[in-house]
């Protein structure tokens, strides 16, 4: 149905929350703010939210375009996804430069690749500043392994058509809420088909946990969703075979539980936790998966988000306590474990703490705060926010570290 142009925004925020069959109080504990809050909005007696919290209601409303909720010009929710790395271009130039028949020239050599492809993983996992590091290994590595792939000399076809999806996650983790959401749907969907030509499971299994990442942050729900249950339908035969396998299943089990609290539903979102740490919990104590940080460790980090995700801050206050930082190997996912408790204590109005983790978010991983949509958002709130002790002016100095508009 066509809404007339000039109905009120809070009417838009009405008309999309019935029609997603969201009540007032569970759309505005999805927000973090009370039902008379978003009664007030959408009634008109306060003015429209600003845009972050614009972005976070198409996002729980499955809205791809603000113009639905704005009437005004079209605001696609991409646009806002993030700055772009200065090395962007020349990443996004690999991707695009891939063969599109047989490729030409000498063969590659797969082991040179499988090396570059280890280096550039182990770079992901250990640097604060990943991006960065990352912006000068991810061309000429995708450039190799999409020649490799291709080539009619290819030793190994499916190593190498494994190895280019590999190489394809990474540059999504790399991409990610820059701007390009037509770069990231490429590399998802291009990584995803590689994987399913290589035949190998677990390759498969991989990229459909990057593509269900893609889907879920662009509000998907029922796309993530759908993938998610295909994946684990793939997997669950063969997640028996080997510790990577079997942490393959457990990912998308995973992802199974954020998506559902992401939507609210709290009984569904526990359920896979119960399922997926039934699974992390026998992999070795060492095993860590580079690509999604599956380990047994797992088990309370995700926690920690599905409760947040639920606003049940204590919950997830009380997986945290569980988690000591330095038991976290990836350095991107230790800082973006600290914003996930920031965000707990956020939901209890507790700037202070807020203010603490994210400033040790900002010392173990600035690349992954600069880019995080929630980090951002919880500055702008201290930024914005009343005067109370020093949080503000704590708030400015992390904008300042992170990017943000103060």
């Amino acid at each position: 149905m066509a809404l007339d142009p000039a109905l009120p925004v809070g009417r838009r925020i009405q008309y999309y929350r019935e029609r997603a069959g969201k009540s007032r109080p569970v759309l505005a504990a999805l927000l973090g703010r009370s039902p008379a809050w978003l009664k007030q909005i959408e009634t008109g007696v306060l003015l429209p939210p600003r845009l972050p919290m614009l972005m976070k209601v198409a996002q729980h409303l499955g809205i791809t375009d603000l113009s639905d909720l704005t009437g005004d010009v079209s605001m696609p929710r991409t646009l806002y996804s993030g700055i772009e790395h200065e090395a962007l271009a020349s990443v996004r130039r690999a991707v695009d430069g891939a063969p599109l028949g047989l490729a030409s020239g000498p063969a590659p050599n797969l082991d040179h690749i499988a090396a570059q492809l280890s280096a550039a993983w182990r770079t992901r996992m250990t640097r604060g500043d990943h991006r960065s590091a990352l912006a000068a290994l991810l061309p000429p590595l995708v450039s190799a392994a999409s020649i490799a792939a291709s080539h009619p000399g290819c030793s190994d076809r499916r190593r190498a058509e494994v190895m280019y999806a590999s190489a394809l996650n990474l540059t999504q983790m790399y991409a990610a809420f820059q701007g390009d959401g037509n770069l990231v749907w490429r590399v998802a969907s291009t990584a995803l088909a590689t994987a399913r030509a290589s035949g190998d499971p677990g390759a498969i299994g991989q990229a459909c946990w990057f593509l269900v990442e893609a889907f879920r942050k662009s509000g998907q729900w029922d796309s993530a969703q759908a993938m998610t249950e295909d994946a684990l339908r793939l997997l669950d035969p063969v997640r028996a075979e080997s510790p990577h396998l079997a942490a393959a299943w457990a990912d998308m089990a995973f992802h199974a539980a954020i998506t559902h609290a992401v939507a609210g539903e709290g009984g569904e979102a526990w359920g896979w936790i119960d399922r997926a740490s039934a699974v992390a919990q026998r992999l070795p104590a060492d095993f860590w998966s580079a690509p999604t940080s599956c380990s047994v460790q797992a088990v309370a980090f995700h926690s920690v988000t599905v409760a947040v995700e639920l606003r049940q801050a204590g919950t997830a206050l009380r997986w945290a306590r569980q988690l000591p930082d330095e038991e976290i190997k990836a350095v991107p996912r230790r800082g973006r474990h600290l914003i996930e408790v920031a965000r707990a204590h956020a939901l209890r109005g507790d700037a202070d703490q807020v203010v603490t983790l994210l400033t040790s978010a900002v010392e173990v991983a600035p690349e992954t705060a600069r880019w995080n949509e929630e980090a951002r958002s919880m500055v702008r709130g201290l930024v914005n926010g009343p005067p109370v002790g020093q949080a503000q002016a704590a708030g400015r100095r992390l904008a300042d570290a992170i990017g943000v508009a103060a």
